[in-house]
Order: structure tokens, then C-alpha cells, then sequence
């Protein structure tokens, strides 16, 4: 149920090429018009870096400063109950941002930016997405919760499509500069990319693309599920409350990456990890949870883990990653991830829900 940040565009005003020069004023008036943000900060980053802060006043903020050539920047700013956060291009000239609109304007990279995020690629089954949503969070039904999330997920997928051509389109048209590093951050969000993929694309790319700090997370992430990927050996664990090896060695292994706050991962144990356990643990199966990305100190993580195992009736083996480490290595990004280990240590499918993990399951026995 991952619903992708909307980014979309009019490719009609792609092709802006910003040249370099000696530096230029730039100015960003900004609105905040909630009472909630009046003596908030907001922070102005470059490449995931704070480089500017300025102090809401009557909902309103401003920076300025000087700048060689175009960069891609962001605003942020946390009020009492909600946050607001904006990408946008620093460049010579006034910029006025809305930050709880998401609107940027003043300057040509932004207005096609603006044109960009303009557009909604789901806004024809958006109402249904929400239907489906609910749904499934509120279903005690399995076959229900399950087909809700098909069904959701089959309608994002469209929505992702579209999105991501887009940016695609706007990337290789704007490549040299600070709006092909804006697309290829979209583009990065989804999950259309392998690392092939997006090593290919970002060959002969100017560096504000190639170095941006979100590029390099995803590219990081996308080389580390190549290394993991189907039909290579799967990565020991090191760094967690015990070894992966001395779980799955020489056994047909289910791996379940999830987290005790995280609603599919407790539907996914519920109705299938738990049942699957109880009907193949005699038959050369071994389930290992790798309880991940718990929240709190170490004592809350611990007494969470120990909850939900109650709550939900775990008996299987657990792993508990207190460091990062297994995601990482797994370049996992969302979670549920469910991969299933071979007898000779080969992956043999990621990514597994629902049905598909009994069919997988049988398939591996039986080999």
C-alpha cells in the first residue's frame, strides 16, 4: 500500500537549459498561513544539508542569497499537528513559495516544475483508491483485506506509470540541469528502477544530478537488490540479535522483513505466516521474522517485538535488527518483504504476498 508522492507535468515548457555564470541575486518570498507556524523555522536544504533557516512571522518567511547556477533546494517546517515540505529550484530572481499549497512561481525552471506537479495521474480512480484503502484497514476478513489490496495496488501501479513516464520525458530533456535532478528524484521515488536502469540513465548527466543526495540513496539501495536479487546467494546478517546462516542454513527459508507498527506486515503474518508456520514447519520449512525499524529505545523496541509476537501468536524464529543492517544489505525500502531462501542458499523470489508465498513455498519442498 505504498502511495507514491505526486510529482507530474506539462512537458510542453521541458527543455530549459540553465547556463553558469558569475553569481546572481536570488530572493524566496514564502507563505505559511496557518497560526500554528507563526515562531516555527523553516529550514531551506541543498542536497539534504540546512544551508538557510528563517523564523514564521504573521505566515510569512523569506530567504535570499547569491547563486552561481540553478540548484535543487527544499523547504520544510514542522507546526504542532501538521509539516510542510516543498522541492523547488533556487535561481536568480523572486521566487514566491506556498508551502502548505505546494506551489512554487517566479522563475522559468520553476513554473515548469510547478506545471510538473500541476498534474494528478490519479485523480480519474482516486476516490476509489480511498474506498479500497479503507477497506482494507478495516476488514477482519482475509480474502477481503486481500483483494482490497489488489486491487489498490493494481490502480497505484497505473498512477505510477504515468507519473514516472513523465518524469522520464522531463529528466532527458533537462538532464544538464537543476530540474533533470528534480526528475530524477521522482523518478528515483518510484519503483520503476533497477540499478542498470538508472546507472544508464545517469550517464552524461551534469553533477547537480549525479550528486544529489537522493540519487545516490536510491542507487545505493537499488545495486544492494541486485546483490540480493533472485538467483543470487542470499547475505548473512550481521549486526542483529543473532546470525541469519544459523537460522536458514541448508533449509527452505521464508524471510519476513516487518515491523510491529506496520499494518500490512501484521495482516500479512496474521493470515498467512502464522497459518503457513503451523502447516509446513514439519514438512522442512522454517519461517524467520526480522522484526526491523522499531521505534523508541531499545527497551520500547524490545517490549514492542514482544507484543506483537503475543498479540498476533508468533512461535517462529525472530531476528531483531536494531542497526539498520539487514535492510540495508537487503536494500529493502518498504515493508512487508517477503523472500524466500532455497535449500542451497539461493533466493528463490522477493517480494512475495499473499497466495504466492504458499505456491512458492510447495514449489521450493518440493525441489
Amino acid at each position: 500500500m505504498k502511495r507514491l508522492t505526486q510529482f507530474v507535468c506539462s512537458l510542453a515548457v521541458m527543455g530549459l537549459v540553465a547556463s553558469c555564470g558569475s553569481k546572481q541575486h536570488f530572493s524566496v518570498e514564502g507563505s505559511l498561513a496557518d497560526d500554528q507556524f507563526n515562531g516555527k523555522t523553516v529550514y531551506l536544504y541543498q542536497n539534504g544539508s540546512v544551508v538557510d533557516s528563517a523564523v514564521v512571522a504573521d505566515g510569512r518567511f523569506a530567504f535570499s542569497g547569491e547563486a552561481s547556477q540553478p540548484w535543487l533546494a527544499s523547504v520544510a517546517a514542522a507546526g504542532e499537528s501538521v509539516s510542510a515540505q516543498l522541492d523547488f529550484i533556487v535561481e536568480p530572481g523572486k521566487l514566491n513559495l506556498d508551502l502548505l499549497a505546494g506551489t512554487v512561481s517566479g522563475s522559468p525552471l520553476n513554473d515548469s516544475l510547478q506545471a510538473f506537479a500541476n498534474v494528478n495521474d490519479y485523480s480519474e480512480f482516486e476516490a476509489d483508491m480511498r474506498t479500497y484503502e479503507q477497506i482494507y484497514y478495516s476488514t477482519t476478513d482475509a480474502r477481503e483485506r486481500a483483494d482490497a489490496e489488489r486491487i489498490y495496488d493494481s490502480l497505484e501501479a497505473i498512477g505510477v506509470g504515468r507519473t514516472f513516464e513523465r518524469a522520464k520525458a522531463l529528466y532527458l530533456a533537462n538532464k544538464s540541469n537543476a530540474l533533470g535532478a528534480y526528475a530524477m528524484t521522482v523518478m528515483a521515488g518510484t519503483d520503476r528502477l533497477t540499478f542498470a536502469d538508472m546507472t544508464a540513465l545517469l550517464d552524461g548527466a551534469c553533477p547537480q544530478v549525479t550528486d544529489n543526495a537522493k540519487v545516490q540513496a536510491r542507487l545505493s539501495q537499488l545495486k544492494a537488490v541486485e546483490e540480493t536479487s533472485v538467483g543470487r546467494h542470499y547475505t548473512d546478517i550481521v549486526g542483529v540479535d543473532g546470525r541469519l546462516s544459523d537460522l536458514v542454513e541448508g533449509r527452505v527459508a521464508l524471510v519476513d522483513f516487518y515491523a510491529s507498527w506496520c499494518p500490512p506486515c501484521r495482516a500479512e503474518i496474521k493470515d498467512n505466516l502464522v497459518p503457513l508456520w503451523a502447516k509446513y514447519k514439519d514438512r522442512g520449512l522454517v519461517i524467520v521474522g526480522l522484526n526491523v525499524w522499531e521505534r523508541g529505545d531499545r527497551a520500547k523496541r524490545e517490549a514492542a517485538h514482544q507484543k506483537v509476537m503475543a498479540d498476533l501468536g508468533i512461535t517462529y524464529p525472530q531476528l531483531v535488527d536494531s542497526t539498520s543492517v539487514a535492510t540495508d544489505v537487503y536494500g529493502v525500502r518498504g515493508i512487508p518483504q517477503i523472500l524466500l531462501i532455497g535449500k542451497d542458499g539461493t533466493i528463490l523470489a522477493r517480494d512475495l504476498r499473499g497466495a504466492a508465498i504458499e505456491e512458492a513455498i510447495v514449489n521450493a519442498l518440493a525441489q
